[in-house]
């Protein structure tokens, strides 16, 4: 189910614009010319575009938004803060997936799976924050909360169980989701700015969206819904996995996609899909970035 459904993500700078590109070849290979697919542009407009880049977007039915940001809510410069901006803006769809533009879809995804009462997340990889000291103690007593006595089962490694802590390279939500007439995207962003700005716990950078990112939910009584990993299936320092089947890959950098033929199918697909011509166009400007692997067979 991909009807009345937008998958949205960022496109700043070469590297990310770069990842934008083949994540929006991928998603609209698998999930045909249904679901809306936006690329956020922080603080600048279309026109700002290489001609390429609008020619990329427009060719894969992509549209390229301006996203204003705030940068003076956060303490020091937090450019990982833009998804949660992203997240905040208004939307017409029912059912909104953000996802890191470092991700590819390699299946089609079914967005039935995201309810009008709850988060659809996947839990982190590993325990990259707040294991074995109390910050997670302090961030919840800060807005007057217990820790939280539910549990979920990290994803790769040991696979511990762990307080709630989700991968935010991917969330998915119902348009009406939230609490006190503000949508979820808000309260995401106005937990993190306090988070940042009144909270005296380390290492908050690059991890601070996924710090609030659960205790929003119980700041506001809301729920999550834990999805498989296929969701979002993490390759950092990961062997490929044969017998693995994702449906979002999230590689973080190229250099780790270069086992994983997923990846290198779908930049063959962009290739085809986008055209010689326009490819010729687009190499010269992004091919440092897709084709650190071998370049697939054309």
């Amino acid at each position: 189910m991909t009807g009345d459904t937008a998958f949205f993500f960022i496109a700043d700078g070469d590297h990310l614009t770069a990842q934008a590109i083949l994540l929006a070849a991928s998603l609209r290979f698998h999930n045909g010319p249904a679901p809306q697919l936006l690329a956020y542009l922080p603080d600048a407009t279309p026109t700002d575009l290489p001609s390429p880049v609008r020619a990329a977007f427009e060719a894969l039915g992509v549209d390229a938004l301006r996203l204003d940001t705030d940068p003076s809510i956060w303490k020091t410069p937090y450019p990982h803060g833009n998804k949660l901006f992203a997240c905040a803006a208004p939307r017409q769809a029912e059912r909104q997936v953000f996802l890191d533009s470092d991700m590819v879809c390699v299946a089609p995804l079914d967005t039935g799976v995201i309810g009008k009462d709850a988060l659809a997340v996947v839990p982190e990889g590993t325990p990259t924050w707040g294991k074995g000291n109390d910050r997670w103690d302090r961030v919840y007593a800060h807005f007057g909360l217990p820790l939280p006595r539910d549990r979920v089962r990290l994803v790769r490694r040991r696979r511990i169980e762990f307080l709630p802590y989700f991968n935010a390279g991917m969330v998915g939500f119902h348009r009406d989701f939230g609490a006190a007439g503000r949508g979820f995207g808000q309260l995401w962003l106005d937990t993190a700015r306090e988070i940042d700005r009144d909270v005296a716990v380390a290492q908050k950078r690059p991890w601070l969206d996924q710090v609030a990112l659960p205790v929003a939910l119980k700041r506001y009584g809301l729920g999550y819904d834990v999805l498989p990993d296929a969701w979002n299936f993490s390759i950092s320092d990961r062997a490929f996995e044969p017998e693995a089947a994702p449906a979002l890959i999230h590689y973080h950098s190229f250099r780790f996609a270069a086992e994983w033929p997923q990846v290198r199918a779908e930049l063959a697909r962009m290739a085809h899909t986008l055209g010689p011509a326009l490819m010729e166009t687009l190499v010269p400007l992004f091919g440092q970035h897709w084709f650190r692997a071998p370049q697939p067979a054309q």
